[in-house]
């Protein structure tokens, strides 16, 4: 299996169950245990207690999830064999997390509108798709 093929399928995977845990802070209410954004309390590595770790699992499976779709974009970008939708739909996801990510940050600092928050899984919704998407012809392009 190659390394584009392998990545995005991490990606995915990462990306749903960046979602199912995006859930289990909602439902417990978890969202505001972190007040502020990027940091939490401040700092880099805040106090715990139950909910501020749901929150910052989050966070911090954000920063794989990025760090994954990063490299699938560019993956899809160094090899010339890749099908130009990889390509495409690759740097979509990209694109996506970045405002995802600001939407996030917007979720904390507006309190956890249900306008922010319906908006926020919205978008992690459609990025998960352009990810399911780059996987499958990730796939299409090592079979």
């Amino acid at each position: 299996m190659d390394s584009f093929k392998l990545v995005s399928y991490f990606s995915a995977f990462a990306v749903y169950t960046l979602i199912a845990i995006g859930g289990l802070v909602t439902s417990t209410g978890s969202g505001l245990a972190c007040p502020d954004w990027p940091l939490c309390y401040g700092q880099i590595i805040p106090p715990f207690s139950a909910p501020i770790l749901i929150e910052y699992t989050h966070r911090l499976w954000t920063v794989v999830v990025t760090l994954l779709i990063i490299s699938t974009a560019i993956l899809a970008r160094r090899g010339m064999r890749k099908p130009p939708r990889a390509v495409f739909f690759s740097t979509l996801s990209l694109v996506l997390l970045m405002v995802q990510v600001l939407l996030g940050g917007l979720t904390v600092l507006s309190g956890t509108s249900s306008l922010v928050v319906t908006a926020h899984l919205a978008l992690a919704t459609a990025t998960f798709g352009s990810v399911v998407a780059t996987a499958i012809y990730a796939s299409r392009a090592s079979a």
